[in-house]
């Protein structure tokens, strides 16, 4: 075998490895997995038709990013987010959220405004209750968003919080009203549009800022939770 061949087969490896991880990820961050799942990796190694190795190095992946628990006697289980811990992310997300404005790709694309008023039109098409479509648009609605951020280390960070939080917010969704929030998710999309439009940067990392503090108190507010039964009211 020639190092080209080598070289080709350890690259079609990681692809297949990376593609597994995002679908899985995915699962799990839109509830097709919902906390307490457990994970098999000679189930997961069928599906892909892979070895069980590169299973269990997502699963490791995973693990690393706060999506996963090791159970002793259980095997990998999709975990919870503890409160306290929910809202320091959150609080994170929201100082580099308003950061991000420094890093916007401005002027943005051509159909950049558009794009989040289809995403808009994807929350109003879902059917009532459907928290697994809610989760996938979701999704959609915020990578979207941070692939207009020009600092990749940036963008990786706030990727990284908002997929160890999601599972979360579509936790907490069926407590909460339904249309309350798709008026208040179809907003928050309309104001990004508007202000892509006027080609504002610094205006879209404060409302992303915002729409994050928004969905804190949302999804607190579907668990049951105060910020004051927290360590950080903030």
């Amino acid at each position: 075998m020639t190092q080209s061949s080598t070289d080709t087969d350890g690259s079609a490896s990681h692809a297949r490895k990376e593609l597994i991880y995002q679908i899985l990820r995915d699962r799990i961050c839109a509830v097709e997995y919902p906390p307490g799942s457990k994970l098999r990796e000679t189930d997961l190694a069928e599906e892909f038709e892979v070895s069980r190795t590169p299973i269990r190095n997502v699963l490791t992946t995973l693990e690393h990013d706060g999506l996963l628990a090791v159970k002793h006697g259980v095997g990998n289980v999709v975990s919870l987010v503890e409160p306290e811990e929910l809202v320091e992310i959150y609080t994170v997300r929201m100082i580099l959220a308003q950061s991000a404005g420094d890093f916007f790709a401005s002027p943005f694309p051509e159909g950049t405004a558009r794009q989040f008023v289809d995403y808009k039109e994807v929350f109003q098409a879902l059917e009532p209750g459907d928290v697994v479509g809610f989760g996938r648009a979701n999704i959609r609605y915020y990578t979207g968003l941070i692939s207009l951020i020009t600092n990749s280390c940036l963008r990786d960070m706030m990727l990284k919080l908002f997929f160890q939080t999601s599972r979360m917010w579509l936790i907490s969704l069926p407590s909460l009203n339904w249309g309350e929030v798709i008026v208040a998710v179809s907003d928050e999309l309309d104001e990004l549009a508007r202000l892509i439009r006027l080609e504002d940067p610094i205006g879209l990392g404060l409302a992303a800022r915002n729409h994050i503090f928004m969905s804190r108190r949302r999804i607190l507010a579907g668990l049951g939770i105060s910020l004051t039964e927290t360590r950080n009211p903030l």
